[in-house]
């Protein structure tokens, strides 16, 4: 891993907390240069996205079940609210790293890091919520 790459780590890490390098990290130890970072993290993106997706719509079928059963409402509006909560919360954290690099080298990457870790947060969150599979 390269300096610069080393620094952004540490950088995301300080901003996001421990956990919130992993993205830029596993990018940076699997992509050899610097322009291969960016679609690393895409990729990463779109699976965490698909899997906070999938967690999220386990849940909300959890909670209909629930609410079918109890004939009590409110709990998949909930779930919607903490949802839309999220997405704003997520563009508005990740704007942070965005911004302390100026625009600069390496500051979308630190800003789709940011991304990518907290989709993966929310999708272990959401499993929580989701109980047990039923594989």
């Amino acid at each position: 891993m390269t300096r610069a790459a080393r620094a952004l780590a540490a950088v995301a890490a300080v901003l996001c907390g421990p956990a919130a390098a992993g993205a830029l990290e596993d990018c940076t130890q699997l992509a050899p240069t610097r322009p291969q970072i960016t679609p690393c993290l895409n990729a990463h993106k779109k699976a965490a996205t698909d899997a906070m997706l999938e967690q999220y719509l386990a849940v909300e079928q959890a909670l209909a079940e629930v609410e079918r059963a109890t004939g009590r409402g409110g709990k998949a509006a909930v779930l919607k609210q903490s949802q839309r909560d999220f997405e704003r919360y997520l563009h508005a954290h990740c704007q942070l790293p965005l911004q302390l690099f100026d625009s600069g080298s390496g500051a979308g990457q630190a800003q789709l890091a940011c991304e990518v870790d907290l989709l993966r947060q929310r999708a272990e969150l959401l499993k929580l919520l989701a109980g047990p599979s039923k594989d």
